[in-house]
């Protein structure tokens, strides 16, 4: 082997190695990469506090036209009060018009499946929702310390 050619491989795996340093490194600052490989506890400097949550509705099987018309217009009033309320931030409609999105002021995903359940299309049972807790990115952490001199 020529000495070019062994200076073209030792860059190649040179090369590779940061490659795999650094996807090594994004699992390990990734929460939902970390917790997709693995069920060992997040490191507590990946733990962040639940801000807000997304509730993501979609129409049940149950819930054809004829059914959920008549209920709509119930269902926006009591959307409208839990927005004026302070517990809905955001809201909008899936692109498929399967279901709605909101982003909730809240932190208990207990409580979202309960006032949510009581909006007039959950009580009928139209729609069911998943709850998603909201925090802020852990990784931005990083950026808080000194750099290295």
């Amino acid at each position: 082997m020529t000495r070019n050619t062994a200076n073209k491989i030792a860059v190649h795996v040179t090369h590779w190695i940061k490659l795999a340093g650094f996807a090594a490194s994004l699992v390990a600052i990734s929460p939902t990469a970390s917790l997709a490989q693995t069920t060992r506890p997040l490191d507590p400097a990946l733990v962040v506090p639940t801000t807000k949550l997304l509730a993501i509705g979609r129409f049940t099987a149950k819930a054809t036209p004829s059914l959920s018309k008549p209920v709509l217009p119930s269902e926006v009033r009591e959307t409208v009060r839990l927005y004026l309320n302070g517990k809905i931030d955001q809201w909008f409609i899936q692109q498929d018009q399967s279901g709605v999105v909101f982003i909730m002021n809240l932190t208990d995903p207990k409580e979202a499946h309960e006032l949510l359940e009581k909006l007039p299309l959950g009580q009928a049972g139209l729609m069911e929702f998943q709850i998603i807790p909201l925090g802020p990115i852990s990784p931005l952490r990083m950026l808080l310390s000194e750099p290295a001199k």
